[in-house]
C-alpha cells in the first residue's frame, strides 16, 4: 500500500493573520453580538446618527451625509436637518409627517409656525395620553418647528360624528377623555387649550380620545400649518379662556348628541336638541363657574365606558375610509 501523502498541516495561531487566535476573534464576535442584544438599563446613552461619510440608504429613506455632524460641538440639536420628511397631512391641523434620523427612525409629526412675537420661552415637552403630544421644538430664522408624536390613520371626531350615531355612554366616553385631557393642560401645563370643538378632538386605531387644534382643510397645505398643544403653551390664557375650554365641552355634547348638527357642521340649542336628561342636566353644568376636576365626578359621566374609551374603535373603523386625507409629497430638500 501506498503511503498517504503528508499534508501541510497548520495550527491555530497559523489561521488568523497578524497572529492572532481564533478564541480571541472569536471573543470580538460575541462582544459585538452581545452590544446588539444587549438593553440599558439606566441613563440613555445619546442617540446614534445613521449616516457615514458616503450617502447611503435604510429601509428606502434616503440619508443624507452631513460634515458638521462628525463634531459634536458643530451639530445643532433639534436640527431640521435630522428629519426626513414624507408627506403632508391634516391631523387637528396640516404638519409633515417624517422620520429622525436616530436609532430605530422614529415617526414624527412637524408643524410650523411663523416665530413672529411668540412667548417662545412658554414652550415645554408636554406628554399625557389624551393629547397630541409635544416632543421637541427648535427654531430656523423666523420660523419655529413644533415635533408631535404622529398618529396614524387618525380621524377627527366631526368625521365619526356625521357617519355613525353616539350613545348616551359613547358621548360620556368622549367627554371623560377630553376632560382628563384639559385637567393636565389646566393643571401641570398651567395654561388653556382654546380652540377646542369637535374638528380638533382625534379618534385614533386603538380607541384613545386626543386633542389637536383645528384648521381649514388644505390637500395643498401650503401656508396653513398650525401647531396642537404648542399653540396654546404660545398663548396668554386667563380664567375667562380656561372656562371657555370647559363650555365648549357642553357644545360637543350637544353636537354629538343630533347627527343633523354634525351633518350640517352647525351647533344647535341645547334645549333644542335631543339630549336625555344626564347629558342636559351636565351641558347646564358646563355653562357655570366650576372646574374640570368637578366636571368628572358628574352623574352623566357615570355611563362612560370603564378602562378607557376602547369601545369607540368600533365608530373608529366603521368611518376610516372617509376620514383619511394625504396631502402632496413633502420636498425632502425643503428644510
Amino acid at each position: 500500500m501506498k503511503s498517504s501523502a503528508k499534508r501541510d498541516t497548520k495550527l491555530p495561531d497559523q489561521l488568523w493573520p497578524n497572529g492572532g487566535d481564533a478564541k480571541a476573534k472569536k471573543s470580538d464576535f460575541n462582544a459585538r453580538d452581545d452590544d446588539m442584544n444587549e438593553d440599558t438599563v439606566g441613563e440613555a446613552s445619546p442617540p446614534k446618527k445613521l449616516f457615514g461619510k458616503s450617502h447611503v440608504h435604510r429601509m428606502s429613506v434616503p440619508v443624507k451625509p452631513n460634515e458638521k455632524s462628525a463634531s459634536p460641538a458643530l451639530s445643532k440639536k433639534g436640527s431640521l436637518d435630522r428629519y426626513h420628511k414624507s408627506y403632508y397631512i391634516d391631523q387637528a391641523g396640516t404638519g409633515v409627517i417624517a422620520l429622525k434620523d436616530t436609532e430605530n427612525l422614529p415617526i414624527c409629526l412637524i408643524k410650523d409656525r411663523d416665530a413672529g412675537k411668540l412667548r417662545i420661552r412658554g414652550l415645554q415637552f408636554a406628554s399625557h395620553r389624551n393629547i397630541l403630544s409635544l416632543i421637541d421644538h427648535f427654531q430656523s430664522g423666523y420660523t419655529l418647528h413644533l415635533v408631535y408624536e404622529y398618529e396614524h390613520l387618525a380621524i377627527s371626531l366631526g368625521c365619526v360624528a356625521g357617519n355613525v350615531q353616539f350613545s348616551d355612554a359613547d358621548i360620556a366616553t368622549v367627554c371623560r377623555e377630553i376632560l382628563e385631557g384639559l385637567k393636565f393642560i389646566h393643571s401641570a401645563l398651567r395654561t388653556s387649550y382654546g380652540l377646542l370643538d369637535f374638528s380638533n378632538v382625534l379618534l385614533t386605531w386603538q380607541g384613545e380620545v386626543k386633542l389637536g387644534t383645528s384648521c381649514p382643510l388644505n390637500l395643498n397645505f401650503t401656508n396653513s400649518r398650525e401647531a396642537n398643544i404648542g399653540e396654546s403653551l404660545l398663548k396668554e390664557h386667563s380664567s375667562d379662556t380656561i372656562q371657555k375650554d370647559i363650555q365648549d365641552v357642553g357644545s360637543i355634547v350637544v353636537f354629538l348628541s343630533d347627527r343633523t348638527a354634525a351633518l350640517l357642521g352647525s351647533s344647535h340649542d341645547p334645549d333644542t336638541s335631543p339630549l336625555s336628561q344626564m347629558a342636559y342636566s351636565f351641558v347646564q353644568r358646563t355653562k357655570e363657574d366650576t372646574t374640570v376636576e368637578s366636571l368628572i365626578k358628574d352623574e352623566f359621566l357615570h355611563l362612560a365606558n370603564p378602562g378607557g374609551a376602547w369601545s369607540l374603535k368600533r365608530h373608529y373603523f366603521r368611518t376610516l375610509p372617509l376620514g383619511i386625507r394625504i396631502g402632496s409629497k413633502a420636498n425632502e430638500d425643503d428644510n
